[in-house]
């Protein structure tokens, strides 16, 4: 708490954490529902909130408490955060929280998104291009002494059908891979494909091609001892080709292809 009191401080705000303000030998709920109250005194709650205090009864009293006097006395924008250090259960969450934007440690921007609220403006979050693809490579070596990556792609949206995905024939022994189908972030079982040598891209290509339609829920896997250098994907008849270098366990965008 001390960590988050000070970050917050850090950027911009005037922090009074409970122990810090708060007067020995007097009622706390007192004081604190001063704080809450009074405009002058503060311009936002912050409640940091763990698994165990969120299922504790006193500290749910003690939300229900706070939150009652802030809509009480404060307007409806009154800043009311939840901080959560990791992830919690959902139905631990008091309806008062879960109606609104709560904010986690684990957020990078979590710093911005509270100050943001406290001073009632928009976030200034930068926004990163998001491509119409999803591809994320799943290092395995800690399964299996072969197959080693596992890379899956799926589209964010529409359909891939008939679906390819395709390597450079000059790394087909190296890479030694192997293409499967299953739900989108589950282990694999198998799958139905074929193989070729075609020109694709430019340049020869091993592909393998599967009438089974990829989609945002239906992934497409290439299992692979070593990550090809480039890797080929999307709808064998559609418009677009996506293309991406594989290097160091990670794989990126480097070419759109029509």
């Amino acid at each position: 708490m001390d960590f988050v009191a000070q970050e917050l401080g850090n950027a911009g705000l005037n922090v009074r954490l409970d122990r810090w303000v708060i007067g020995a030998g007097r009622r706390l709920w007192e004081q604190i529902e001063s704080f809450i109250q009074n405009p002058n005194e503060s311009d936002g709650w912050l409640l940091y909130a763990t698994q165990a205090s969120l299922g504790s009864e006193a500290c749910k009293e003690e939300y229900a408490y706070a939150l009652d006097r802030a809509l009480r006395t404060r307007d409806s924008s009154f800043p009311v955060i939840a901080l959560f250090p990791s992830h919690v259960e959902e139905s631990l969450i008091p309806a008062g929280i879960r109606t609104r934007l709560y904010v986690r440690l684990s957020d990078p921007d979590w710093r911005e998104r509270v100050v943001a609220a406290v001073e009632r403006r928009e976030l200034a979050i930068g926004r990163s291009k998001i491509e119409p693809y999803a591809l994320t490579v799943h290092d395995r070596g800690y399964e299996r002494e072969t197959q080693r990556y596992l890379i899956e792609v799926r589209p964010r949206a529409g359909v891939w059908a008939p679906f390819c995905i395709a390597i450079p024939t000059s790394e087909k022994e190296t890479v030694n891979s192997g293409l499967v189908r299953g739900a989108a972030g589950k282990s694999p079982i198998g799958g139905v494909m074929m193989l070729a040598d075609w020109e694709w891209t430019g340049e020869a290509m091993w592909v393998y091609r599967s009438v089974e339609e990829a989609t945002p829920t239906q992934s497409y896997f290439v299992v692979c001892d070593e990550l090809p250098t480039r890797l080929a994907f999307g709808a064998c008849e559609g418009p677009t080709l996506y293309v991406v270098e594989c290097r160091e366990g990670l794989c990126a965008k480097v070419i759109p292809s029509n």
